[in-house]
């Protein structure tokens, strides 16, 4: 799965609500048998219930991890299934459901199968299923007893079975979804654009068994069959091959098999009125589907998807393992579901003008979702709390696809965006990588990876992902596999990184002070650890420890008059001190840890012009924006202000001008305007928009006048966007006419018009009103802004929303209704 930054606060993302927030519930996980057989024959785990007592209080995580607890026991190897569904009704969310299951039994005497089944699904029938190719006469279907309790189907056999023997059972079926419980139904909208009715499922962690009986956990895999009966304007999209398309007059029925085994919350469908695109990776079929208005977009934006699937290829020595792969493209999804051979992705296709702004579905989504069919997919996780085996190895690649096509900078910059998400997210709540509920699965572990990868160096590092994809292959994972595959690719035992990174939290907190030696020719740096020490696990039911002192190695670069002098040294204790020696002359710049190899906090005071030569010189791109920030500091030193602004007007990469250019707002008008104003001409687009942002906070009138002439003349979308928010910031009431503009104006995610909506919030007239209301129709902040301004007193505002309660079109009833509950229950 792939998302936006605040999704990733919690590891487990449920179907539900997927990206915009994960959900912790496992259904699975919390059932409560009602009947002895389901307690000794389910034998789940249930992974929030921590044993009590003085002993389990003091187990660290890594402890918790590597005893494998959190993989839920289960008595029977599920082999197949053969899912039926038709009767879709939009108007009540339901459906016909039978699902044939093949299972074979784990154990003597076997008798009580239990399956994750959510508790709205209403069973008709459990009837006991001939084995392959005997006849009906000789082996009558006979129904089986069964009973419910909780998210649970426990199917009770007519006798038992022995170990290895197989059983095959059919559940027939009526489900009433809640919508967005393992499948979401959308209905069309007439007047409602880019919004045709659709149906697809949402697996995550938990979602499938919400609407076919399954075993939910990821670590046992099977094959299945997907047939759909559907309206004949529908097509269905499912995992692996599409087998037939028996087509009636007024519906048709796909039946889609996937034949390689894999785990079932990877399970898809998707109905939908598409039009398909095919395109090739060599002898591997491509699928496209997009809405029929999308088909040019798509073409350009999925046309990535040979050239990534053949750098993942040639990188981890794993040819693509599934026949086909397709992408198709819904409504109101927060990212995307890496279903196996069968990503779902939000419709969210940028047009031509967007690319400007480097768009997250090109950047991350696409990628991201394709790296999972290895990492995710052809090995998965365990159990979900080594889920950043999915999600942190998936998001890694994506930046090695970039690293790949256009070098080092680019792949900087990809996990550079990467630490300043993690650092939030760890602020807000630290835990480690491979913990219960971690909510850094992506960010840290995409930061470990890189981090693995540059201490092995590439060709250690993926002879190790070649070993471990290779080993594991459609089979499940630990956190510890992955280490034992470094360990049997390259020699080197990595448990010492693994502990500290994997299993702990944190990161080393540097903090450095510098001391040369003129007559002695040394420049000593004292190096601590601050970082605190322990947190803990939820419940209170074992500790998160955070390392007093990292291991860590680290290079140091120390440039002077006479030359460049680098030495390489470990660090493993709280305090320490580093000593360089053979400077010849005083340094001119000193950079600790060169290329950026650690995750780290730094604090390291330096003069400005150590600071304005390693801005310069250090090719390093994380490295150099630690320097702007070190510089922005320093807003009455002229030595960071001319450092920033040279960096803005010509540093090598983009990344670096937009940074400084940023920097340069919390400087005198005097120094920043005239290296602002030449950043607002730059070629790319997020140099121009960090000019832009800085000249709102510099303010005056010639700030005003480049914000201006950026509003009317720039193509970017997110520079008009930003310019507008200046103007109206800089100068409330005089951009009124710009911001009744904005109101109106088309642009990729509505970047425009959502900015001109904050800013009508701010300085509201009747004019504006009326421009809020004529917007009702095409986002659901326009209302919540109504009602807010309403909510202060506003009467022309809550005039409007009083009118639109009875809006003729249902989704304009349903934001309205919904900003008037929100805005109330503020105000009492």
């Amino acid at each position: 799965m792939s998302v936006g930054t605040a999704a990733q606060e919690s590891v487990f993302s449920s179907s539900r609500v997927k990206r915009g927030i994960y959900s912790t519930r496992l259904s699975w996980q919390r059932r409560r048998s009602l009947a002895s057989a389901t307690l000794r024959l389910g034998m789940r785990i249930f992974l929030g219930a921590f044993p009590t007592g003085r002993v389990v209080a003091q187990e660290t995580n890594a402890e918790r991890i590597l005893s494998g607890r959190d993989t839920p026991s289960h008595d029977y190897d599920l082999i197949h299934q053969r899912i039926e569904v038709r009767n879709f009704d939009w108007n009540t969310t339901s459906f016909d459901g039978k699902v044939t299951i093949t299972l074979a039994s784990l154990r003597p005497r076997f008798e009580s199968i239990v399956l994750d089944m959510g508790r709205r699904l209403a069973v008709r029938r459990v009837s006991l299923e001939c084995e392959p190719g005997k006849r009906a006469r000789s082996c009558p279907r006979s129904s089986l007893r069964y009973d419910r309790p909780g998210d649970t189907l426990v199917v009770r056999l007519a006798r038992p079975v022995g170990i290895r023997d197989t059983v095959r059972f059919t559940v027939d079926y009526r489900g009433k979804i809640t919508h967005g419980r393992g499948l979401y139904f959308f209905k069309a909208e007439p007047g409602r654009p880019h919004r045709p009715q659709q149906i697809y499922s949402g697996g995550g962690t938990d979602g499938n068994p919400s609407w076919i009986p399954t075993y939910g956990p990821p670590h046992d895999k099977a094959t299945w069959e997907l047939i759909a009966t559907v309206p004949s304007t529908y097509a269905v999209v499912s995992n692996g091959r599409m087998i037939s398309d028996t087509k009636r007059r007024r519906d048709h029925t796909v039946h889609w098999r996937q034949e390689r085994r894999a785990s079932t919350y990877l399970i898809s469908i998707v109905v939908a009125p598409f039009v398909r695109l095919r395109d090739r990776w060599r002898d591997v079929p491509l699928e496209y589907h997009v809405y029929a208005e999308d088909t040019a977009r798509a073409r350009r934006l999925f046309a990535m998807t040979p050239d990534v699937m053949e750098v993942f290829t040639r990188l981890t020595g794993v040819k693509y393992p599934w026949p086909q792969y397709a992408q198709a493209t819904v409504t109101d999804f927060v990212g995307g579901m890496e279903n196996v051979g069968a990503t779902t992705l939000v419709d969210w296709l940028p047009d031509a003008r967007a690319y400007q702004d480097r768009p997250w579905y090109r950047q991350s989504l696409i990628p991201h979702e394709l790296a999972h069919q290895w990492f995710g997919n052809l090995v998965t996780t365990q159990n979900w709390v080594n889920y950043w085996l999915n999600e942190g190895l998936a998001e890694f690649m994506a930046g090695q696809y970039w690293g790949s096509k256009f070098g080092r900078h680019a792949e900087d910059d990809y996990y550079l965006a990467e630490y300043r998400q993690f650092v939030d997210l760890d602020q807000r709540r630290r835990v480690p990588l491979a913990s219960y509920s971690s909510n850094n699965v992506y960010t840290k572990g995409a930061l470990v990876a890189q981090m693995l990868k540059k201490y092995l160096g590439p060709d250690r590092f993926w002879a190790a992902m070649n070993r471990y994809l290779t080993r594991h292959s459609y089979g499940s994972a630990l956190s510890d596999d992955l280490r034992q595959a470094v360990l049997d690719a390259t020699g080197e035992n990595l448990d010492w990184f693994w502990r500290q990174w994997v299993y702990q939290a944190g990161y080393p907190e540097f903090v450095v002070s510098s001391a040369y030696d003129s007559t002695a020719g040394t420049l000593a740096l004292t190096v601590r650890q601050t970082q605190g020490d322990t947190t803990w696990g939820e419940n209170h039911g074992f500790r998160y420890t955070t390392p007093l002192a990292f291991r860590t190695p680290v290079r140091v670069r120390v440039g002077t008059a006479a030359g460049d002098i680098r030495v390489q040294r470990i660090l493993d204790q709280r305090e320490q001190v580093l000593q360089i020696t053979g400077l010849k002359s005083p340094p001119t710049m000193v950079v600790f840890d060169e290329n950026n190899t650690v995750l780290k906090a730094l604090t390291f005071e330096q003069p400005t012009h150590w600071l304005a030569s390693q801005l310069g010189r250090d090719p390093d791109l994380w490295n150099r924006s630690w320097v702007i920030q070190q510089l922005a500091r320093r807003t009455s030193d002229s030595v960071a202000a001319v450092a920033l602004a040279r960096a803005a007007r010509g540093a090598d990469y983009y990344r670096i001008r937009a940074d400084a250019a940023l920097a340069l707002g919390e400087f005198p008008a005097s120094t920043a305007v005239p290296a602002l104003e030449a950043a607002t001409r730059d070629t790319s687009a997020a140099v121009r928009e960090a000019a832009i942002v800085a000249l709102g906070a510099v303010g005056g009138d010639q700030a005003k006048a480049l914000a201006l002439t950026a509003w009317k003349r720039d193509s970017s979308y997110e520079v008009r966007a930003s310019a507008l928010s200046v103007l109206a910031r800089l100068d409330s009431a005089g951009s009124r006419e710009v911001v009744l503009s904005g109101l109106s104006t088309p642009s990729y995610r509505d970047v425009i018009q959502t900015a001109a909506i904050y800013a009508a919030a701010q300085a509201p007239d009747s004019a504006i009103v009326e421009g809020l209301e004529r917007i009702l129709g095409e986002q659901q902040l326009a209302a919540v802004t109504l009602a807010t301004l309403a909510r202060r007193g506003d009467t022309q505002a809550l005039s409007v929303l009083v009118r639109h309660r009875d809006d003729k079109r249902p989704w304009v009833r349903r934001w309205v209704l919904d900003a008037i509950d929100r805005e109330l229950e503020k105000q009492t």
